[in-house]
């Protein structure tokens, strides 16, 4: 089946929904008296209806009164040709919080804006990477700190230390020898005193945000009037705050199962045409039909102006198709295929893309294949940072839990050293012999401060 170039231009109301019911972001289109005109599959089960139900019924009814009033401002600028982007909290189907970046982009038709498409893209792995991030790096830092008291306490005694081992091995003409020896006792005893409170630093001021969840966390610092008890803040309420009875949700004109864009098919395709994420529909000889605007503009990155009824290995270099042809196979031969591509811009930039090949079915048959590709960029430098972040916070664990066993190993010298000179002075009985061992208990306490500094 060879279909003519340009044919998706106007494409059927089946083949819109099976494009948009194809992609994993939460897609809705609202006309201008703020009815919901579409919906594809992935925001249908967030909202937990079908997606036939959803067609015709107001904002207000499927996201009830509080939230419709929060968004409505954007809805409203989005319909004077304004979009807008931010991050929302709410709770899945499970009853997970999940967070998601939502985008409301007006839709257009022959210059004027007949509606909004509201695009939700889950972010809450990118998030909780970011807020993994902050608390590894507020541990590291914690670490840090306790290392740089831990050298500081340690040089201090490191001083002290030496003093106290040259009056015990010089000790000052006159002194009387039990009062020097526990001179020198007491010393040591307030060296370990030292030591010990060296290393106490006091807790940092969000000691408390350390033991929460990182979706508390992330919650609590972005935005938490955005936090919906629901999928999609579904409270099924009317205007004056009522709940909506049985029938009353049932009071709009429902399509058929197989009509969900029947009579919309140029609207929805303005929507396809205008979401901000890449989608490309291929016929089975491998040939480009359709690209919307956001796969259009990657495209012009790299140059490439013409490219609808040209064929993949006309449209991209030899090396993008070596990587890329067992998954073009993959999905011609009816397997769905989805992976990560990395691939520098034409300036340089690093960028990752998950892309999703999705097989096009007719009566049984493979025509072709839908392709989508989201920039996960941001996505992906989380990852790299908390890996980063993770790594250093184990270095810095390692390196503390040998200053830990060294520090522990020093407090026990100097406590049998202060033993050895308190023995000493209370009795003269082998008073050169306990001197002598307790220099050697010195020694080995200031070999071992000199591998914390």
């Amino acid at each position: 089946m060879v279909e003519p170039v340009g044919s998706f231009e106007g494409m059927d109301g089946a083949s819109l929904v099976a494009v948009l019911d194809s992609l994993p972001e939460l897609v809705a289109f609202w006309d201008r008296d703020e009815r919901c005109l579409f919906a594809n599959a992935a925001a249908a089960a967030a909202l937990g209806r079908s997606a036939e139900g959803l067609r015709g019924v107001p904002l207000v009814d499927v996201l009830g009164t509080h939230t419709a009033r929060l968004v409505r401002s954007r809805f409203l600028n989005a319909l004077e040709g304004v979009g807008s982007e931010r991050e929302r909290a709410m709770f899945d189907g499970e009853g997970a919080l999940r967070h998601y970046r939502t985008i409301c982009v007006p839709v257009r038709v022959d210059a004027g804006v007949i509606g909004v498409a509201v695009v939700l893209v889950d972010i809450t792995e990118e998030l909780n990477a970011q807020a993994e991030v902050a608390r590894d790096s507020l541990r590291a830092a914690r670490l840090t700190e306790r290392h740089r008291l831990m050298v500081a306490a340690g040089s201090e005694v490191m001083c002290r230390l030496r003093r106290a081992l040259d009056q015990l091995q010089a000790p000052s003409p006159g002194d009387d020898p039990e009062a020097h020896l526990h001179r020198l006792a007491e010393e040591l005893r307030s060296c370990t005193r030292r030591l010990r409170e060296g290393t106490r630093a006091p807790p940092p001021a969000s000691e408390d945000g350390m033991a929460s969840t990182t979706v508390s966390t992330t919650v609590s610092t972005t935005a938490p009037s955005t936090v919906s008890t629901s999928p999609l803040s579904v409270d099924r309420q009317d205007s004056d705050g009522r709940l909506l009875s049985a029938s009353s949700a049932q009071a709009y004109p429902r399509p058929g199962a197989g009509d969900r864009a029947a009579g919309l098919e140029a609207e929805v395709f303005a929507l396809l045409d205008q979401l901000p994420v890449v989608v490309t529909v291929w016929d089975r000889t491998r040939s480009l039909r359709y690209a919307n605007r956001a796969a259009k503009a990657v495209l012009a990155k790299w140059g490439i102006t013409r490219a609808t009824g040209r064929r993949l290995e006309q449209i991209v270099s030899e090396d993008f198709l070596l990587v890329h042809e067992a998954y073009a196979a993959g999905v011609l031969r009816g397997r769905t295929q989805s992976f990560h591509r990395c691939q520098k811009s034409p300036d340089g930039q690093e960028h990752h893309f998950q892309v999703r090949y999705v097989p096009r079915i007719d009566d049984g048959e493979v025509i072709g294949a839908f392709a989508y590709a989201c920039d996960i960029t941001d996505a992906m430098k989380a990852g790299e940072e908390l890996i980063a972040a993770r790594s250093a916070y184990a270095a810095l664990q390692e390196r503390q839990a040998i200053e830990d066993r060294l520090h522990a190993s020093v407090l026990q010298e100097l406590f049998a050293a202060a033993m050895l000179l308190d023995a000493a002075a209370r009795s003269g009985d082998d008073l050169q012999a306990r001197v002598e061992e307790s220099k050697r208990y010195l020694q080995t306490a200031l070999d071992g401060l000199s591998q914390l500094s």
